[in-house]
């Protein structure tokens, strides 16, 4: 019997390998890279979420947007990061905030501009690699 999967779910497990992929295959560097790139997409899907009227706070996406925000800013090496270092943890420590705030109120502003700061911190982020 042949089971027919809906396209979303098929779409999903692909990029999901696709990430696995290429997790599997970063570099430190290209790993903190792939944070970015997955934060920005949850905000974005978060911001699509409020955008429909629908709560945001305790969704999905915005646990992961959390969740990642937690992971770069545990990342974030004291002893080693000069300046640098804690200006990026007042960041991620103030996106927590931030996030939190936006899907309390469900304030797509809040959310935009979260996203806005954070990219630009990725693109940061992407240029010293090159």
């Amino acid at each position: 019997m042949l089971v027919r999967t809906h396209p979303a779910f098929a779409n999903q497990h692909y990029r999901d390998m696709e990430l696995q992929s290429r997790v599997a295959s970063a570099s430190p560097h290209g790993l903190v890279s792939l944070l970015y790139e997955e934060l920005l997409r949850a905000l974005d899907l978060l911001t699509a979420t409020a955008k429909r009227g629908s709560a945001i706070s305790g969704n999905p996406h915005q646990v992961k947007a959390l969740s990642i925000i937690i992971a770069l800013d545990s990342s974030i090496d004291l002893a080693n990061g000069g300046d640098l270092a804690g200006v990026l943890q007042r960041i991620y420590r103030s996106a927590v905030h931030r996030l939190n705030e936006a899907a309390r109120t469900n304030d797509v502003a809040g959310i935009t501009e979260l996203r806005d700061a954070i990219s630009e911190i990725a693109y940061a982020w992407a240029a010293l690699a090159n």
